[in-house]
């Protein structure tokens, strides 16, 4: 069976995804141990799975926004992936993804693709930026939260996740451990890899669980041996248990990269 990803990369082995039917659009993945998290599997490497699966539908056609909704959580071992289209035209496509486990949806994504088109460009450099690189030390979490050991982090000092802090900001530089592109599966896992922010103010796993993530990828990149990705994330509001986190994935001068919502459990 054919499957969507090469086998070069540890992230490209563990995200590949295998053609079961075409009608319904059925993919069967395996969710793999190196991913394993706080509380299940890593959920921004679940949605990666789901991307994968809509660029397998549609492959002339880019991937830009994922909504997932987290509705339980994932155990290591065998899932299926659904891909209803939502609608098709001559520009984007939408689709409904869901990956299963024992016949119980685990989580849901809706994602919008784009055919290559010229249109209308600006951007605007990041406000919010994490202190140099040279400033910045590596991160080591704990041994049983396995989904750290799929890139490299560079901590900003000023918001290592100590549960006492005023704020709830991380912040800092990331890159992958292999030779990769930056692409949008890539993306919306990284989009997700960061130690959570309320861990500033919170002691895990409060804070930690996820509700929904949106990430909108606004360009990928090729790799380079030197890039680094800036990456920010602020839960600046938390209420009635719900803290709405917003980050930016940047390149270092601050041309922003892809973008990200997340709204987690605090209570």
């Amino acid at each position: 069976m054919k499957s969507s990803t090469s086998v070069g990369t540890r992230f490209d082995r563990t995200t590949a995804i295998r053609r079961v039917s075409v009608e319904p659009l059925r993919y069967a993945a395996d969710l793999d141990e190196s991913w394993a998290s706080l509380r299940g599997v890593h959920g921004g490497y679940c949605s990666a799975l789901l991307v994968r699966a809509a660029e397998e539908s549609f492959p002339d056609r880019a991937v830009r926004t994922v909504a997932t909704s987290f509705l339980r959580p994932t155990a290591i071992g065998p899932a299926e992936i659904d891909v209803d289209v939502v609608r098709t035209g001559r520009s984007f496509t939408t689709v409904a993804a869901a990956l299963r486990q024992e016949g119980r949806v685990a989580l849901t994504s809706r994602i919008t693709m784009l055919r290559p088109v010229v249109g209308a460009e600006w951007t605007t450099a990041v406000a919010s930026r994490p202190a140099a690189v040279a400033a910045c030390s590596s991160f080591t979490p704990a041994p049983s939260i396995r989904h750290f050991e799929q890139a490299e982090l560079l901590i900003d000092p000023e918001t290592v996740p100590n549960g006492d802090a005023e704020d709830a900001r991380i912040a800092g530089h990331v890159r992958p451990i292999e030779a990769r592109p930056l692409d949008a599966a890539w993306l919306t896992m990284i989009g997700d890899w960061f130690p959570p922010s309320p861990f500033r103010r919170l002691l895990p796993p409060t804070g930690g669980v996820s509700i929904d993530y949106t990430v909108h990828v606004h360009r990928t990149l090729p790799w380079t041996p030197d890039l680094w990705l800036e990456g920010v994330f602020d839960a600046g509001t938390s209420v009635d248990g719900i803290a709405l986190e917003h980050g930016t994935l940047a390149t270092p001068d601050g041309r922003p990269v892809a973008e990200t919502f997340h709204t987690r459990w605090t209570a």
